[in-house]
Formats: structure tokens, sequence, C-alpha cells
């Protein structure tokens, strides 16, 4: 059965679905202990970007161009908790059965920068198949809230998503042999990092 979906807001919380399995946290963007902030108080109402002391009102373009954002100054990383899964677990899953997901995006540039999102939701996790097929994706089971946001990283200061994957939430979807779970940020697709997952007989 599918989880019942809920919605998620700016700010991390415990969500349960039909079966009381917690569902992911994801929501607020965890930043480095070495960050300052993410979300600067002028970044939290309407869309736009402050530069050169005036605020630009528009449209997602107008606010990428003006950001100059260059993504190749983003680096990846990707944690998968447990990396080795067994079928005859997934099929008979305990309550606390899960994993654990942390994608984590680093602004490796001399300045900082911008990112910009159309709802709520932060980040995407999809697990494939050997042969490439989509098994499962995570957002599927979620709402978010509909409200744009934004993330500003100094240089050097690193964002930290964490969210989680019910064991319930993969039966029937994924057949043993290797397959690849892919964490990437949602908005800029080419944010991504991708690990192996073994699922066992």
């Amino acid at each position: 059965m599918k989880s019942r979906k809920s919605s998620i807001l700016p700010t991390i919380f415990f969500g349960f679905g039909l079966s009381g399995i917690p569902l992911s946290l994801l929501g607020s963007d965890v930043v480095d202990a070495s960050s300052r902030t993410t979300q600067p108080d002028k970044f939290v109402t309407a869309p736009g970007l402050i530069k050169g002391g005036l605020f630009m009102q528009g449209s997602k373009k107008r606010f990428a161009s003006a950001n100059e954002l260059n993504l190749d100054s983003y680096k990846t990383q990707l944690e998968i908790t447990p990396s080795e899964l067994n079928l005859k677990r997934i099929r008979d899953p305990q309550p606390s059965d899960q994993i654990t997901v942390k994608f984590t995006l680093k602004n490796e540039s001399d300045k900082g920068s911008t990112l910009y999102f159309a709802t709520a939701q932060r980040c995407e996790a999809v697990i494939r198949d050997a042969e490439g097929k989509i098994v499962y994706t995570w957002s599927e089971d979620y709402e978010f809230a509909a409200d744009p946001g934004y993330s500003y990283l100094n240089a050097g200061e690193l964002l930290n998503y964490q969210l989680t994957i019910p064991f319930q939430a993969l039966r029937g979807k994924i057949p043993a042999g290797q397959a690849f779970l892919t964490a990437s940020l949602i908005n800029y697709p080419q944010l991504k990092a991708e690990m192996p997952l073994e699922i066992r007989p």
C-alpha cells in the first residue's frame, strides 16, 4: 500500500505513513557547522535578488541571470546506509528498516551564490535497476508546499540534505541484483551523485 502523502513545509518535521513508519525528513536546508547561513532574510519573501543594493523582482530566469550561477563550482557527495540490502528483509520489513540517504553539496567557488527552488522540495532520490529502469522515486510519496525558496551558500560552505526510504516502500518494486541510487538537487538536475545498491536474495 502506498504511504499516505503529507505536506512538507520549509521546516524539518516528522511525518508518519499509514503503517506508522516515519516518513523522511526534508524541507529545511541542513548546513555544515562551518556555514553561516543558507537563507538570508532578504531572500525569505518574494522571488528576486539583492544586487548592488537594488531588489530585482522577476521570473526564475531573471533571477538565475542576475545570480550568475556557475554549477561547475559545486561538488556533490552521496552517502547511503546501508548500501547492501536483503530482498527477504524488504519483503517482510520491520518498522525501523529504512535506507538513509545523505546528499551533500559544496560551493567550491571563491564567492557566494544563491540557489532557487520553486517549491519546498530541495532534493530528489531515485532507484534504478541494473537495466537503468526507475523502480522507485522518493518524491512520489510526498506533497510539497508550493512556496518558492532560496538557499545561499558562501564560498566553501556545505549543504546537507538527508532523507529516508522505508524498506516497505520498495516491496515488490526492486529485484535481486545490483541497483543504483541517484540523489539530485531539484531545479538543478546537473547537481547529482550516484551510488550502487546491492540487493541480495
